[in-house]
């Protein structure tokens, strides 16, 4: 099974639907992914911890459970009193989450140098987005924050993020951790990033990568390890796994956005501060679970 074939099929194709459907509809049908199986994907975490050794009794259990849900809540009241700092944060936990995601099968010892790796990846694909999308993240940044950032902040940002990544990149290269094919791949799929992104708005750019390259992986592989099979079964189990988790997170996230629905302009701001809550928690618990037993599904 040659997942990354069927994923630069399926991005390509989200390309050639860029041009056939009007702006509107790119919105609704990247929220909606974004709030199906983007959120769906940060929804187990819970029987993931359940299976991790250090959290297999009841105690440890609720334990966890309740430092998971007081770090959701802290990451919340972070981005109301401090969305400054929360922003940053949000940033970099998210890069790092992506470029394990991305990379973590490579990379089967954690070192300095795998962590800066995963960073530097995860943050050339978002500021790819963001540097490709100024406009729109302009308004955003400024409803969270207060205040816009030099255009510039965004392209230095990508360019030193890039420069990191293809010296880390060599370094693995010069021993042997990646071959060249392995090179030559990884900059053809930025390449593809760069061409998507700069043909889409926004939503539509951050829900391609967000759930083909990213949510879509990740659930399979946590179907592997939860499961040890990947099928229409256990898909299934892990729906219903996660279906409660999934629909507070809906519910919070829709009183949310009832409760400032005379404000149009807050309304990305808020989904993204809320995925950005949810983001610190759940980059922690897949971390454990790459690190503890990795699943053993091959792309």
């Amino acid at each position: 099974m040659n997942i990354n074939n069927i994923l630069i099929t399926s991005t390509f194709f989200c390309l050639w639907l860029t041009s056939q459907i009007p702006e509107n509809a790119q919105y609704s049908i990247g929220l909606f992914f974004i709030f199906t199986l983007g959120i769906l994907h940060g929804s187990n975490d819970l029987s993931i911890v359940g299976k991790l050794k250090e959290v297999a009794t009841l105690k440890r259990l609720g334990l966890f459970l309740s430092g998971y849900i007081l770090v959701v809540v802290i990451a919340a009241l972070i981005f109301y009193v401090a969305p400054k700092i929360a922003m940053l944060f949000f940033i970099l936990f998210s890069g790092y989450h992506f470029g394990e995601q991305h990379f973590h099968k490579s990379i089967k010892k954690s070192s300095l140098t795998s962590a800066i790796l995963f960073m530097s990846y995860g943050l050339v694909v978002l500021f790819l987005i963001l540097a490709l999308n100024i406009a729109e993240v302009s308004v955003i940044i400024k409803d969270i924050i207060g205040n816009t950032l030099d255009a510039n902040v965004y392209y230095y940002c990508l360019l030193g993020s890039f420069i990191v990544f293809i010296l880390v990149g060599i370094k693995y290269y010069l021993d042997h951790t990646f071959s060249i094919k392995t090179v030559a791949y990884e900059l053809f799929l930025l390449l593809v990033f760069y061409i998507v992104f700069s043909s889409s708005n926004l939503i539509w750019s951050f829900a391609i990568y967000f759930i083909l390259w990213h949510s879509i992986p990740s659930i399979i592989e946590q179907l592997d390890y939860l499961y040890k099979e990947i099928s229409w079964k256990s898909f299934l189990k892990y729906i219903q796994k996660s279906f409660l988790v999934w629909l507070i997170s809906i519910i919070a996230i829709g009183t949310l956005l009832y409760l400032f629905k005379d404000d149009k302009q807050i309304f990305l701001p808020i989904i993204f501060s809320f995925l950005g809550a949810i983001t610190f928690a759940h980059s922690f618990v897949i971390s454990k679970m790459f690190k503890k037993n990795p699943p053993t599904f091959k792309k």
